[in-house]
């Protein structure tokens, strides 16, 4: 049903105001209020049972088509009985409110008991299941339920999950109205709820349990962390697959039933998986834990292993200085080699000879004319000069390469957000792509070439969806002969550049912060007396700094295509 209008407040009665209203119920006190209205503890005295009366606010009762669209879903709710579905008693007006009267749940919400936590998966497959039984019994009887999320499942005492809030539901045959506001809560609403509002079925809730599934298993949600369950909770990887096939942005693709899913989570928890390393909840018996998953720091870096060969090359070069310089244990000089040289004394010194006697050098016989050549008196050789030792390398103090990892890691957690939108958008723009393609298609003349070219594209579009829902450069060549289809894939391929150049554009922006990041553990650094550890930060600053694509390397998945716009 649609809210005629938007109550930012309200202003919940007294209880002692109702009692007079409700003769038939104590009234205990208020549970909780909202814009949506008031949820009161009472007591019906009839049958001595304990229960929750919800009361609108009077702008509700005052629209026509609310206050009848509230009474068929009260009257189909009311029909409803299972375990794990908040029963509905009673439903009607008083003093120009709509109220209705329902089962009391002592617990909290779902959200409350594991908001920011993942969940052992033997619970999460028995929360899930219920939950999955209990729409099942809806979707049965014609109600969608339209808004699953935590905050709307409550746990009773025995923590067994029973789904509230129906405020959103609405029979399967009331379609929702061209101009209608669309309701939900963004993350787990179904794709379709928002594009194609008039064609949402029971498989918009199933999109929401799929959601649910991976949050419960990963304490995040699939829209903050692009990766599978299993690779951020290690969890069995046969969940991932249940996750995919319930959040298929197809309606068609995905499970027609909850029942299939329960199925499918029961032959989990039946049968042997792989084997997996449970990280994400190391209690085991614990039903919920307080590890989140960690965002993994890039695998890649252009500025790591640079600063890993500086090392290795500086302790080389240590090691090659101690073998150069240092003293050798019982060793003994090398026996001099007899040369015509004077010979050098223990301290490496010429001796000082009384007389120098030079050896008759042999003749020399020149033709024409003879003559006798003196030789010269030999020069001295020059004393030898100790060997020069190289300077020894200076190491950084300070854990440079973790340093790096941290800065980078936090990186990594604000650009997630920007891949994240970044995916949606290109899988937005892929749907758009195929359409504009099918109804180019359709006004081909020739019904032949219609078919065929409609087979062709049929294809083509599929292995786009199954691969990264990214338009390739090059447009098919069989599709090529047709001007219009080849002016709609450069169109769309356009934009898909620009959606590109828009990430990019915000990953940029990004590389300020990480600058500054690293200007600062300079600062702190100026104290330690670390000359070393400051040089390779200031490198990577510069590298930064000097080219722009450095930064993005180190923010983007090395499978990650983009390009940007020419």
């Amino acid at each position: 049903m649609s809210d005629p209008q938007s109550t930012a407040t309200f202003l919940a009665p007294e209880p002692s105001e109702l009692a007079p209203l409700f003769p038939g119920y104590d009234i205990e006190y208020l549970i909780a209020t909202g814009g949506m209205g008031a949820v009161y503890r009472a007591v019906q005295r009839s049958l001595d049972r304990t229960v929750a009366i919800k009361i609108l606010p009077h702008e509700f009762s005052a629209d026509a088509a609310f206050c009848a669209g509230f009474e068929a879903e009260a009257k189909a709710m009311a029909r409803l009985n299972h375990p794990n579905l908040i029963g509905v008693y009673d439903f009607g007006e008083v003093n120009g409110m709509l109220y209705i009267i329902m089962e009391l749940v002592p617990g909290q919400s779902l959200f409350h008991s594991s908001n920011g936590l993942a969940i052992d998966p033997p619970e999460v497959i028995r929360i899930i299941t219920g939950i999955c039984h209990g729409l099942a019994h809806a979707h049965e009887h014609g109600i969608i339920h339209r808004d699953i999320k935590p905050s709307n499942i409550l746990l009773d005492l025995n923590a067994q999950p029973k789904i509230g809030d129906f405020g959103l539901a609405r029979p399967i045959e009331v379609k929702t109205q061209e101009g209608e506001e669309i309701f939900g809560t963004p993350h787990y609403t179904a794709p379709e709820v928002v594009d194609a509002p008039h064609s949402v079925d029971n498989r918009a809730d199933i999109f929401s349990l799929g959601v649910m599934l991976h949050e419960l298993l990963t304490g995040t949600l699939p829209a903050n962390d692009l990766r599978s369950a299993s690779a951020i909770s290690h969890c069995d990887p046969r969940f991932d697959a249940i996750i995919r096939r319930a959040t298929n942005p197809h309606p068609e693709e995905r499970y027609s039933t909850a029942t299939e899913i329960a199925n499918d989570l029961h032959t989990i928890s039946t049968t042997a998986g792989p084997k997996v390393l449970q990280t994400a909840c190391p209690g085991g018996s614990r039903a919920l834990t307080t590890g989140k998953p960690k965002i993994l720091t890039p695998q890649k870096s252009s500025s790591l292993p640079g600063i890993l060969l500086l090392l290795a090359v500086l302790a080389v070069g240590a090691f090659a200085w101690k073998r150069l310089s240092g003293p050798k244990a019982n060793s003994e000089p090398p026996p001099p080699t007899p040369t015509p040289s004077p010979s050098l004394d223990a301290v490496g010194k010429p001796p000082i000879p009384d007389e120098i006697s030079i050896p008759a050098p042999p003749p020399i016989v020149i033709p024409e004319p003879e003559s006798t050549i003196t030789e010269p008196e030999p020069i001295p050789e020059p004393t030898p000069k100790p060997a020069i030792a190289p300077i020894a390398p200076v190491l950084p103090k300070f854990n440079v390469i973790g340093f790096f990892e941290r800065a980078q890691g936090m990186m990594l957690e604000k650009v997630a957000p920007m891949i994240a939108k970044h995916n949606r958008d290109l899988a937005t723009n892929l749907t758009n792509f195929e359409a504009d393609l099918q109804r180019e298609i359709r006004g081909i003349n020739s019904l032949k070439d219609r078919t065929n070219t409609g087979e062709l594209a049929t294809s083509y579009l599929s292995d786009l969806k199954s691969g990264d829902n990214r338009i390739p450069e090059g447009f098919d060549s069989d599709l090529e002969e047709f001007y219009g289809l080849t002016k709609i894939h450069q169109q769309y391929l356009k934009r898909q550049k620009a959606l590109d150049g828009s990430l990019l554009q915000e990953i940029s922006q990004l590389s300020n912060t990480y600058i500054l990041g690293l200007l600062k553990q300079i600062e702190r650094l100026q104290t330690e007396n670390d000359p070393a550890a400051i040089t390779l930060i200031q490198e990577e600053i510069q590298k930064t700094r000097s080219d722009k694509s450095h930064f993005r390397n180190l923010m983007l998945p090395d499978e990650f295509e983009i390009t940007e716009e020419e």
